[in-house]
């Protein structure tokens, strides 16, 4: 089995609506391809976790880096993994940034308990990442 996280850029404007909506779409076509994983957006950028068998999230991730709604799409671990991570989720969404006091323990423990410690520090970092917007 494989795992894979990515980070991507959004491309235009995209809300909770939509990634309701992305979110709903992926987790039926992921359980098809016995895909499981999750998603993470902070206005800006997702970050997802995606686990499965190679050839099937190898393709996803190619199908993913031609999406009108991503840009900039970067692989930043790939490894075999003995053990799903998050094997009850074919698909589960989080919305951050995590920018008030508790955020980040109370994120970090809505993830599930198999994560291993680098996966819930990568995750709960980009949650963490607050995103300054330009001054007018």
């Amino acid at each position: 089995m494989h795992s894979l996280i990515y980070v991507s850029s959004v491309r235009a404007e995209f809300g909770p609506a939509e990634l309701e909506t992305l979110t709903a779409q992926a987790a039926r076509k992921n359980a098809r391809r016995e895909i499981t994983g999750m998603l993470a957006f902070n206005g800006k950028s997702f970050m997802q976790l995606l686990e499965g068998e190679q050839n099937q999230i190898e393709a996803l991730v190619e199908k993913i880096s031609k999406d009108p709604r991503h840009r900039d799409l970067i692989v930043i671990r790939r490894r075999d993994i003995e053990v799903r991570e998050c094997p009850d989720w074919t698909m589960r969404s989080f919305v951050v940034p995590l920018d008030r006091a508790g955020d980040a323990k109370r994120f970090s423990m809505a993830l599930p308990d198999g994560f291993d410690l680098d996966t819930r520090l990568l995750f709960t970092s980009f949650g963490s990442l607050v995103r300054q917007q330009p001054k007018v």
